[in-house]
């Protein structure tokens, strides 16, 4: 049964109270038509801030705490539809840094087919790939560790999403540098003496070859090359 002007007004302030507080809302027409209203200003608003720090300490102090339990109401309930709610929630944990959450969420939302935000030009996918990549390469310049959550992507890459074989490519590329890393943090293939590791150094840069042959791995491989003749020759 429809509901009348007078029930849709009183469903739609208990559905604005319920996201003040913090409140899962139901599925209701009027619940989802007022979450997407109230998420449309809160990006505005996040839009607004000139600065990423700025940007960043909304998204963790204000969104996330604001929409997580609509987006876990979501989860809960069984149904599967295109969310935006949850799909902001998944990119907001990765700004943050919340990666294991992140990760969690977004092997949710590919299985799912959950499209990114309108001003987003990739997919859900792609955007994990690119923004997990990012995150390995500026850890691994600063010489931390890119594990569980570089291994974790790379494995769903190789395993399971579609993506452009440019992307592929960075991160086969990636990964067989990271390989050859001197005490440094420098791709040198004379900094590695264990045969079979320049090997699959050499096999992950091939690969990196064959999905973009602009790739800018051949000089490496040549080094690896010359590296286990020298290796093995002694």
């Amino acid at each position: 049964m429809a509901m009348s002007p007078c029930q849709r007004y009183r469903a739609r302030v208990r559905a604005e109270q319920a996201l003040k507080n913090g409140e899962a809302l139901n599925d209701s027409p009027v619940s989802l038509h007022v979450q997407l209203r109230e998420l449309e200003r809160d990006v505005q608003q996040l839009r607004s801030l000139e600065i990423i720090a700025d940007r960043i300490d909304m998204k963790r102090d204000v969104l996330l705490p604001k929409w997580l339990p609509v987006a876990e109401q979501y989860l809960s309930g069984g149904k599967v539809f295109a969310n935006p709610v949850f799909s902001y929630c998944v990119i907001w944990l990765f700004d943050v840094g919340s990666f294991d959450q992140a990760l969690n969420w977004a092997d949710i939302a590919i299985e799912q087919g959950q499209p990114t935000p309108e001003n987003f030009k990739t997919s859900m996918a792609a955007f994990v790939a690119d923004t997990v990549l990012a995150w390995a390469e500026n850890q691994s310049e600063l010489g931390h560790s890119i594990e569980p959550y570089f291994g974790r992507t790379f494995t769903n890459l190789r395993e399971k999403w579609r993506l452009h074989e440019e992307i592929k490519a960075k991160w086969f590329k990636f990964a067989g540098l990271y390989l050859l890393r001197d005490d440094k943090g420098t791709p040198r293939a004379t900094a590695v003496n264990d045969v079979e590791v320049l090997q699959l150094a050499d096999s992950l840069l091939a690969q990196a070859h064959a999905f973009n042959n602009q790739s800018g791995v051949k000089t490496h491989r040549d080094r690896i090359a010359s590296r286990i003749r020298s290796l093995t020759a002694e």
